[in-house]
């Protein structure tokens, strides 16, 4: 090889190299997982961005340092250094290729739960190691979340009563979520007083424990107390400092710090309040108050069933004990039976098992069914209606005949009016004078099922939010990223040319500077007209209008902010009385509906504009032959931020849309839009503008009918710039 050729070859190979370390750094830079690097002796090689990050260590800080003594916690080293030993050593590599999980600790020696995958590079010489590694804490957390509440969910649903119920609970929780001590309260008329702690007789918690089962809190005293009043779940990070909890100084001794509780509710009554402590000082988690708020609900359905089933029961002894002395009382066994009957809160019924008619049903019953007595007695629930879905009631007596009793069975019941009430229903055979008889007991759960539906409403409604908290942010994103990229291009030119240029270009760029600025306004304006609009902030207030020169106006601003880029061709027919309108919410409209025609249109093709008045309705219809909406987008027009996915580069907020229909709406009005792709759209507009015995006329044929289908979100065209007026020249 000549002298020639090998200087090409080693220049060749060390450009390969250059691009080589450049593609690696870029990976390492850029990568959302922890990369570290060790060679053979267990010392740091390279510590990515997201590594400093993650452990808190800077990447000259742990170049060069042993890797057990920055991130791995001190009980775990000598193995990690055995197992580095007998990877280096022998060659065998028991984990790499391996994907694991690990404790590890950051530099002020918190410990947190890793993923760690590891990777053996070899060469000439001693092999390094590379590990991957990403922090799963919120994993981790959102795991034993739900460990928690499943825990929570199999005890109430398994145990027999709330006493058996409570340890279990508090257990669960401290030993799902890591907390030390947890304690539960009822309210006791203006009091809450303690129902039980856990651990129980635990020597570290001894003196806390016993205070707190001794204490009672009035509303708004103590965690538990303020609990209480707000009807909210509370975090304390540290209630050794908290100067209005008054067991700071047992917290103290106990080496108990942060603290939260939450409420248990049913609807708005507070029935009891939960409270945990911990050793360690956590910062509040939203996510851990969210859940056992609802825990807290769910807790108070329990109680409040038990207590149901508890009714029962006690009803189903004394009737017992009734038929057992009847021989030496029975008038007066039936009157005590017939007071608890009748008084009782619960729907009671009897009736005959052989045909189904009633014989009994008390006040409760005859409250809810809305019939009267004379109405129930000697009918069958059948010939009253009572049961939403007539099978059900089939199948309901059927169990009852073969087992003797039904328990909790959720039922749909109509009343006399009609409403459908959701009963949780349960029924016992009975013998009353030799005659097999069924009693049944009923609950109205409409509330509960109400508020169960409400929540996952809420959840919904939630998620809908975060939706569009992230279209939001991709919006801003987006649509500031260009006006800005102008502003900064022009005042770059500007301030390395500007005595170089001639005026007329220092007037370009700095009319370029106030377009982009001006766009930028734009976008904000519709996100804050929006927000007072989905507020309720904005009304209708309207004034008389000279509609067709308002029309006009709108038209001739639409034309000068898109630079007469189409014509707009502006009609009216039958408006010869003035219009009651709201001329701000009319401008938001059309200024939106009229810019969308033309951005959408090609140069020079018009745009029509057509109101006229049809009895106390004005009908306006605007028509273009751009590039139309896709079917598959005319169903979510009016959705938030959606635009039509054949836009191509033109700007849009995807707020347009959504401006027009709460606008229209306003008016009380409604909107409408026929489209075809490649062919145009028809945007109809119907608003009563017209009060009086003139609008009373018989109403005109439109130029398009308002069962049209919705358009793709489009927004608000920004006035051009002038280098955008001068590429739009021929």
């Amino acid at each position: 090889m000549s002298k020639t050729s090998s200087t090409e070859f080693v220049t060749r190979t060390e450009a390969a190299l250059r691009v080589s370390e450049a593609l690696k750094s870029a990976i390492l830079e850029t990568a959302l997982d922890c990369i570290v690097t060790i060679n053979h002796e267990g010392r740091v090689l390279d510590f990515n961005p997201a590594a400093e990050k993650t452990f808190g260590y800077t990447r000259d800080e742990a170049a060069g340092r042993e890797m057990a003594d920055l991130i791995i916690p001190p009980e775990l080293r000598d193995r990690h250094r055995a197992g580095l030993a007998r990877a280096v050593g022998t060659g065998r590599d028991t984990i790499v290729g391996q994907r694991i999980e690990i404790t590890a600790m950051r530099k002020g020696g918190e410990r947190f739960p890793v993923e760690l995958a590891i990777t053996r590079i070899s060469g000439h010489g001693p092999p390094i190691f590379t590990g991957h590694i990403r922090d799963i804490t919120e994993r981790k957390q959102a795991e034993l979340r739900r460990a928690g509440q499943f825990a929570v969910t199999r005890i109430l649903a398994e145990a027999p009563t709330l006493a058996g119920a409570t340890p279990q609970i508090l257990r669960a929780v401290c030993e799902c979520l890591h907390w030390d001590v947890g304690t539960i309260w009822h309210v006791d008329g203006d009091v809450l007083r303690c129902v039980d702690v856990w651990p129980a007789g635990d020597s570290r918690f001894s003196d806390f424990e016993r205070e707190t089962r001794a204490a009672v809190f009035a509303r708004g005293v103590g965690l538990p107390g303020r609990i209480w009043a707000s009807g909210q779940s509370q975090w304390v990070s540290d209630v050794v400092q908290d100067a209005k909890f008054p067991r700071a100084p047992l917290a103290k001794r106990a080496d108990l710090h942060s603290a939260f509780g939450f409420p248990i509710h049913l609807g708005e009554s507070i029935l009891g309040v939960i409270e945990f402590f911990s050793r360690e000082i956590r910062q509040p988690n939203e996510h851990v108050l969210e859940l056992f708020s609802a825990i807290g609900g769910q807790i108070g359905q329990f109680i409040e069933r038990k207590r149901a089933e508890d009714s029962i029961l006690i009803l189903n002894a004394d009737l017992e004990r009734r038929v057992a002395k009847a021989t030496v009382g029975l008038r007066e066994s039936q009157e005590r039976f017939s007071k608890a009957f009748r008084a009782s809160p619960v729907f009671l019924s009897i009736a005959r098992m052989n045909d189904g008619k009633f014989v009994e049903v008390n006040e409760a019953f005859l409250q809810s069914s809305g019939f009267s007595r004379e109405e129930v007695i000697g009918r069958t629930s059948a010939d009253l209606k009572l049961w939403h879905r007539l099978e059900e009631r089939g199948s309901f007596l059927l169990e009852v005949q073969l087992r003797g009793f039904i328990r909790h069975r959720e039922v749909v019941l109509r009343s006399k009016d009609g409403r459908l009430d959701t009963v949780l229903l349960s029924a016992e055979v009975i013998d009353i004078d030799g005659q097999p008889h069924i009693l049944a007991v009923g609950t109205n759960i409409t509330a509960r099922k109400k508020g169960e539906e409400d929540m996952r409403r809420a959840l919904e409604h939630e998620k809908e939010l975060s939706r569009l908290k992230t279209n939001f942010v991709s919006l801003v994103s987006h649509e500031f990223r260009t006006p800005l990229g102008i502003i900064m291009s022009a005042a770059d030119i500007l301030k390395k040319y500007f005595d170089r240029l001639p005026p007329e270009r220092r007037a370009v760029h700095l009319q370029d500077i106030h377009d982009a600025s001006r766009r930028m306004g734009d976008l904000m304006d519709e996100v804050l007209l929006l927000a007072r609009v989905e507020a309720g902030r904005m009304e209708c207030k309207r004034s008389p209008l000279d509609l067709p020169e308002f029309c006009r106006r709108v038209a001739a601003e639409v034309r000068a902010a898109t630079a007469d880029v189409c014509p707009i061709q502006f009609t009216a027919d039958n408006l010869t009385i003035p219009a009651s309108a709201d001329e701000s919410l009319l401008r938001h409209i059309f200024n939106n509906l009229l810019s969308n025609a033309v951005k959408y249109s090609a140069p020079g093709i018009p745009v029509i504009f057509h109101v006229e008045r049809a009895g106390p309705d004005a009908i306006f219809v605007l028509r273009d032959q751009g590039i139309g909406i896709p079917k598959s987008d005319q169903a979510n027009l009016f959705l938030t931020f959606h635009r039509g996915t054949n836009v191509g580069e033109r700007p849009g907020t995807g707020l347009g849309l959504v401006i027009v229909k709460r606008c229209v709406e306003l008016h009380g009005g409604t909107v409408g839009m026929q489209s075809e792709e490649g062919k145009g759209t028809v945007v109809t507009v119907h608003l009563p503008l017209f009060t009086g015995a003139e609008a009373k006329a018989r109403p005109r044929r439109t130029a398009a009918g308002s069962n049209a289908k919705p358009r793709a979100s489009l927004t608000k065209q920004p006035k051009p710039s002038k280098r955008t007026k001068r590429a739009r020249r021929p």
